[in-house]
This record gives C-alpha cells, sequence and structure tokens, in this order.
C-alpha cells in the first residue's frame, strides 16, 4: 500500500474512533474530543506493526544464520582428533572423523549439534572409552570450513549416505561379518539420528538432548512469532521416530533451558520400538555429557552390549 492512501485511511480510522468518543458521551450538549491523542495511539500502533512485520521478514530470511552455528577449525585441520589418533576422512563430499579401535565388535556414528562442528566432539572418545566400537564423528554440511550451505536436506542425505557406506564396509573380525551400526546423536543430531534410521536399519539409537521438532523448541523460545509458518528447516523428529523399529536409549537434563525436558519425555513416547528416557539431574543441555558421564557410560555400554555391540 502506497503511504498516501495509508494515511488516507488512518485519518478515517481516526475521525471515526473520535466520533465513537464523543457520543459515548451521553447527556453532554458538547463533547470534548482527543483526536490528536487518538492519533499518536494509532500511529504508536501502526509502528509497533511495522516491527513486528520487519522482525517476522528478519527470521524468516535469515533462519539459517540462527539455526546454523558452525565455527572453528577446518576439518582435518583438527590437533584434538589427531590426539586420539583419528584420521579424517572425505570421500565425494562426505566428511568425517574416524577413530578404530581394535578386535571392534561395532560401529558408533555420532552427529553432533548445532554448533561448532566435529572437532570440537572428542569428548565423545572419552564416553565411549570401554566400548570395543570404532567411532565415527559425522561433519555436516557447511560446516568445519565447508563452503556449502548447510540445510535440513542436505543435512539429512549425507548422514544417511554415509550411515549407507559405513554398513557397506566389512570389517575384518574373528568371524570376518558385518558389524552392527549405532547412532548417537546431541542435541541437533538426535533428529539426524532418528530421521537416518527410519530410512535404513540400524542396531540402536543413543539421544542426548533430544527434541520432538524444531518448530517446537521455536514456539517455545518465541511464542509471540509465527515460527510454524516460518521455518523452513523443522527437523520433524517426533513423526520419524513413529517410522523406525529401531530400539532407543534417550539421555536429558533436567535443568535443560535450551531444549526444555518435557520435549524428551513427549519423544520417548513417540518411538514405535522400546526406547527408554533417563533424566540426568543438576544439568543442563551444555554440560550434560560431563555431569552426567557416568550415568552416561554405565547405560551406553549396557545398551550396545544387549544389542550385540
Amino acid at each position: 500500500m502506497d503511504f498516501e492512501y495509508y494515511m488516507y485511511y488512518q485519518n478515517i480510522i481516526a475521525r471515526e474512533l473520535q466520533f465513537y468518543n464523543c457520543a459515548s458521551q451521553l447527556g453532554q450538549d458538547k463533547c470534548v474530543c482527543h483526536g490528536g491523542d487518538m492519533k499518536l495511539v494509532i500511529q504508536i500502533i501502526a509502528m509497533a506493526i511495522g516491527c513486528y512485520g520487519m522482525i517476522v521478514v528478519i527470521l524468516y530470511f535469515f533462519q539459517e544464520k540462527m539455526l546454523f552455528f558452525p565455527m572453528g577449525q577446518a576439518f582435518g585441520n583438527c590437533r584434538q582428533m589427531e590426539r586420539y589418533g583419528a584420521e579424517a576422512i572425505s570421500s565425494n563430499g562426505i566428511r568425517y572423523y574416524l577413530k578404530r579401535t581394535e578386535s571392534a565388535k561395532s560401529w558408533i556414528i555420532v552427529f553432533h549439534g548445532n554448533a561448532g562442528n566435529a572437532c570440537d566432539r572428542t569428548y565423545f572418545f572419552d564416553l565411549l572409552t570401554g566400548l570395543k566400537s570404532h567411532v565415527v564423528l559425522c561433519e555436516y554440511p557447511g560446516y568445519g570450513g565447508d563452503n556449502r550451505k548447510p540445510g535440513e536436506k542436505t543435512i539429512l542425505e549425507q548422514a544417511l549416505m554415509l550411515v549407507k557406506k559405513i554398513k557397506s564396509q566389512k570389517i575384518k573380525t574373528g568371524n570376518d561379518k558385518h558389524l552392527p551400526v549405532f547412532l548417537l546423536g546431541e542435541s541437533l543430531g538426535t533428529g539426524v539420528a532418528t530421521w537416518v534410521s527410519s530410512q535404513t536399519p540400524v542396531s540402536g539409537l543413543i539421544l542426548i538432548s533430544t527434541y520432538t521438532a524444531i518448530v517446537d523448541v521455536a514456539k517455545h523460545h518465541y511464542p509471540w512469532l509465527p515460527v510454524q509458518y516460518l521455518l523452513r528447516h523443522r527437523f520433524e523428529a517426533s513423526a520419524w521416530a513413529s517410522e523406525t523399529t529401531t530400539p532407543a536409549i534417550l539421555f536429558h537434563g533436567i535443568e535443560d533451558d535450551i531444549i526444555p525436558i518435557r520435549f524428551a519425555g513427549k519423544q520417548v513416547k513417540n518411538f514405535r520400538s522400546d526406547a527408554e528416557l533417563f533424566e540426568i539431574e543438576h544439568c543442563g543441555h551444555n554440560d550434560i555429557v560431563d555431569t552426567g558421564k557416568m550415568l552416561i557410560k554405565k547405560e551406553i555400554n549396557r545398551f550396545v552390549s544387549a544389542a550385540g555391540g
């Protein structure tokens, strides 16, 4: 709408409100109408609506920058990985760090959260110490110095390609068989792992700080915005959970203020297969692996062993 038309209709509304204010003062021969004050109120409302609209536009066009936070070293340039003896592998755009274990009985493929990169996740090597598992840390498209644009579609597609690549390999063990594959998801990565399990069979899901859908979490943090109509990267983990038959084990910090624990409570019920949630006291979103390390480690060991890993 042109500015002249906007001011024209604004003046009409102001006059109507002024008339209503006068007419409502029954029993008076004359009424004092505060037209100037009413015009100011309308202008303030119009400015508020304009600001709200601007916020909505910014959220829509810049949502990738608000959801994905790739930071840190370029892929392959990671001294932390070198200290753990992990190898950086890149093939056909699929990038991951691999830490092999002698006489391994399983694979554990890790999908990290939305911030940082795979190089920051060496703490998973410590968490999984003692398991006879090859550990793979997946790097997302657009992360680790990659010039691609991160997004739900590309992240999911490459995660599936990686898992299929791992599943197709034979590791020389005593009986020369394909090893069971477990997927470990952290935060954003819990949705990635859940989707992959709905597309190809795996032996188990290990989910740390999970959610039902990114749009649900966004609505929690921005209840005053129509995020359900704006988000393009929705990560509908609740729907994917209902489509997989993979057993799952979930861990969540009771004091998590980024993804409140109620989302994990809902998500664990969405799985068709056996799923168990462990609520960890005295920890939030970013310290769950450190604070809950003993419990998480114990239950992962039990879970993987029970599934033959």
